[in-house]
């Protein structure tokens, strides 16, 4: 039998025919459909043109006609203000073609439509009835943010995306979540404004946690060691008044607890570990209510003991402010016409009469 080489040949050149003429016809049809999808974009139909450059990006064969195609619908849904579907579009791009694309720029995109969340945007949940103001769609901020941190995990616009999502998961009760967050600000953004706010938000997250329930201190201790460490970095902010305060309250609740414990152990006729717990109030919590309530429990169970005589001043619970008066004024207005509901045609002056007369 006589092999003809030339056949194969000839069935290999069919084939790769055969391969070439659909791949010409699909971005023929993709072009045509790009050229519907421009002039929908030029008569301002921009979410028909963005659905018209997706079906031609589907369309073609040729990655540089599907980028092209891609790019311009996430130009169409920027144009039209549909900014979630604008995010889709981006996702997209950013999967499909990650070498041929100008990253950061499509990256910070996605960042400014994380603000635009944050600030209140809603996608509508149906475009044709966008009219409609309460008629929204769900709210993406935290998809977007983490989508953005993902593709850029130490760009710039990260730090104050970082602090929107650990506040909104503070918030939703996601603790750990949050603090994961906070603590990266910090590490990643040191010195900048975003890190100053990220360590307010930490010691006060632990500070809360530890009001709430902190059987071993760990979270007291944290919140004391951030809000030391705020206080030495940043000596003179007007935050620091709320961090002392807040460092009050949180001294108060922990020393308040271990009281508790001692005055349990005490009915309970155990009062060896009731005179510990009562002396750790007074050694690690000396100006704070429990520890002087402690002390006078103490008194009680060990008759040897005899209370300090100058106690320390206890911290106050709630900052103080200053009270100042207005200044005083030869005619005062008590009552405009305006606010008379017609009434007075005049306006009504305080003559000062009960003052006395220098």
């Amino acid at each position: 039998m006589r092999f003809d080489i030339s056949g194969v040949l000839l069935i290999i050149l069919l084939l790769a025919v055969a391969a070439v003429v659909p791949l010409r016809a699909d971005d023929a049809e993709s072009s045509s459909i790009f050229k519907e999808a421009l002039k929908a974009f030029n008569d301002k139909d921009y979410v028909d043109a963005a659905e018209l450059f997706a079906k031609a990006e589907n369309k073609a064969d040729s990655v540089d006609l599907k980028l092209k195609a891609a790019l311009r619908e996430v130009e169409s849904y920027r144009k039209a203000g549909y900014r979630g579907k604008e995010f889709d579009a981006i996702e997209k791009v950013i999967r499909r073609y990650p070498g041929h694309i100008d990253y950061k720029k499509l990256v910070d995109r996605e960042f400014a439509l994380g603000d635009a969340y944050f600030h209140g945007y809603a996608d509508p949940a149906f475009w044709s009835l966008r009219f409609i103001p309460f008629l929204t769609d769900k709210d993406r901020m935290f998809e977007i943010y983490e989508a953005a941190l993902k593709h850029a995990p130490f760009a710039p616009a990260g730090a104050t995306a970082r602090l929107r999502l650990a506040v909104r998961c503070l918030k939703a009760d996601k603790n750990d979540k949050a603090l994961t967050l906070l603590k990266e600000i910090i590490r990643i953004y040191p010195d900048t404004e975003a890190a100053r706010y990220a360590m307010l938000e930490l010691g006060n997250a632990f500070s809360e946690m530890s009001l709430a329930g902190d059987g071993d201190g760990k979270h007291f201790d944290e919140a004391m060691s951030i809000f030391k460490e705020f206080k030495e970095k940043y000596p003179n902010l007007s935050e620091n008044e709320w961090v002392k305060h807040s460092e009050a309250k949180a001294r108060n609740a922990y020393a308040q607890r271990l009281h508790n414990i001692a005055a349990f152990y005490h009915r309970e006729g155990r009062d060896e570990p009731a005179a510990a717990y009562l002396m750790e109030v007074m050694r690690r919590f000396p100006d704070t209510k429990p520890a002087a309530e402690s002390e006078k429990l103490l008194t009680q169970i060990d008759k040897n003991y005899f209370p300090e005589k100058v106690a320390p001043a206890v911290a106050p619970e709630y900052p103080k402010y200053e009270t100042l008066k207005f200044p005083e004024e030869p005619r005062k207005l008590l009552l405009a016409p305006e606010n008379s509901n017609g009434k007075f045609l005049l306006p009504i002056y305080d003559l000062n009469l009960n003052k006395e007369k220098k």
